[in-house]
């Protein structure tokens, strides 16, 4: 199954939000991955985006590339988003599309060597997303991930 195919499953049944969103995950490559939402079910009285629309699909776009980037390195993790910052900077008046570049290979490296030898880390992501090629709301999220613990 692909990676498209199964944050789009796990998100469409443990996150209603992200189905009433009508949201997928777009995109997932060697350079990052892309969530989209069309604007019709994330529309606000003004006849663009909704701000809070696009920070939960910023929110799951750092989500999406957390557990992305655990899976390549054969781990599991509980994810959890811990901090935030959010600056709107224009409006979408059209589909949301959140754009998030994996961090560099160091900064990979670094956070799946914690995960293993603390059993948990931290990270952060950027979320970018656009309206007319320009930036329109930036996302900075921080992410903790931990161990799951063993039920008996």
């Amino acid at each position: 199954m692909s990676y498209e195919q199964e944050i789009n499953d796990f998100l469409n049944h443990h996150v209603p939000l992200f189905q009433a969103m009508q949201a997928r995950l777009e995109r997932c490559d060697d350079t990052g991955l892309t969530l989209v939402a069309p604007l019709a079910p994330n529309i606000n009285d003004k006849g663009i985006a909704f701000g809070g629309s696009m920070a939960a699909i910023a929110a799951l776009t750092g989500w999406a590339l957390t557990r992305v980037t655990l899976r390549e390195h054969g781990e599991t993790a509980e994810i959890v988003i811990t901090d935030s910052t959010l600056k709107f900077l224009k409006p979408v008046r059209e589909g949301i599309v959140a754009e998030c570049v994996r961090p560099d290979a160091e900064v990979t490296e670094r956070f799946i060597s914690h995960y293993r030898q603390r059993g948990k880390t931290r990270w952060t992501v950027e979320v970018i997303i656009r309206a007319d090629g320009e930036p329109a709301m930036t996302f900075t999220g921080h992410y903790a991930i931990y161990r799951p613990e063993k039920t008996q």
